[in-house]
């Protein structure tokens, strides 16, 4: 199962960088005026120099607006996008902190804050951070995807359904056919086996973003679970074409060729996910059901690697049982 996508800014997928320079809503003594004044010069240069993708360059100017200007609330902010974009997400985090302390009311930084301390495993956090995005702006849909996401993670689907439900109808008010907000609605469908809701919201997801591989992968998991594995294996192949690297594709390819009773080219699939993803623990369970019934053994081998990968746990008291059946068989035999 794919993973529904965060939206991180304003421009979704794309974190925004402020270019009006400014140290907004405070009043200034004159001293700090011709601060700021100085500030707004070192800002503008790390704006050009994050136009550019010079990354490094952009932090360095930022930082020396605030040397400047501490409090300095778009250098603050434009340092926490570069730092997040150059993967130091603890200083990330820090500077829109810092941010917020100074403006409380900005539902994007909230937001962004929240799908940072989110990907760094502060579900607590972020779960805080999106719920105070959208108290301040009932309206600001990208929050309520986040949070319906990280609700759907936390088991809280009632609730999850209503902020995605939420986020799919303010885009189409807005005129927006955004592939993302009906691909996780989708998702929270195929999880409950709404089959024929999840179908026709993927769809939607397809009809905006044919290529997307995640929204492929994600229809060939319905075809899957509608017992239909060779239009499942279509999607799957499709997943594949778009992203070759996609362990989780082949995955599914494997679940699909497995149905179609072509065990060799399920192998080939299985092993292909590991390669890309040696981690996959979900992979060695399904290899296990692949070779439960013909080879013993190397069943065993494989449930015990899920087991111990203490990964995706949904299947591990049935793979528990098994490889207690299968070790008696095996004494049993000898």
């Amino acid at each position: 199962m794919i993973k529904a996508i965060r939206l991180c800014g304003i421009v979704f997928g794309v974190m925004v960088v402020y270019v009006a320079p400014a140290a907004r809503a405070e009043t200034l003594s004159p001293q700090d005026q011709k601060a700021v004044v100085e500030a707004n010069t070192f800002v503008e240069r790390g704006n050009e120099f994050k136009k550019k993708d010079s990354l490094g360059r952009a932090k360095a100017e930022y930082e020396h607006a605030l040397k400047v200007f501490p409090r300095h609330l778009d250098a603050l902010y434009n340092l926490a996008v570069v730092c997040a974009d150059l993967k130091r997400p603890d200083e990330a985090i820090a500077h829109y902190k810092h941010y917020l302390e100074l403006k409380n009311d900005d539902p994007d930084a909230w937001n962004q804050l929240g799908v940072l301390l989110d990907e760094n495993k502060d579900k607590a956090g972020a779960l805080a951070a999106y719920e105070k995005a959208v108290a301040i702006a009932p309206k600001f849909g990208p929050a309520h995807h986040n949070l319906g996401v990280l609700l759907e993670e936390q088991g809280k689907l009632d609730e999850a359904r209503q902020h995605l439900e939420l986020f799919i109808k303010l885009e189409e008010e807005a005129g927006r056919r955004t592939a993302e907000a009906y691909y996780s609605l989708g998702v929270l469908e195929l999880e409950q086996l709404h089959l024929k809701d999840a179908k026709k919201l993927l769809q939607k997801a397809l009809d905006t973003d044919p290529g997307a591989p995640v929204y492929n992968n994600a229809m060939g998991d319905v075809y899957l679970a509608e017992n239909n594995p060779s239009v499942a294996r279509i999607y799957y192949q499709k997943a594949i074409e778009k992203d070759p690297k996609s362990a989780v594709a082949y995955s599914g390819l494997g679940d699909a060729q497995r149905g179609l009773g072509d065990n060799d080219k399920a192998l080939a699939s299985y092993r292909k996910a590991l390669e890309l993803r040696p981690d996959y623990g979900l992979v060695h369970y399904k290899l296990g059901l692949l070779f439960e019934a013909t080879n013993p053994t190397d069943a065993i081998k494989h449930f015990e690697s899920y087991l111990d990968s203490g990964k995706n746990v949904k299947y591990h008291k049935e793979a528990a049982a098994k490889v207690a059946k299968l070790k008696q068989g095996t004494k049993t035999t000898n």
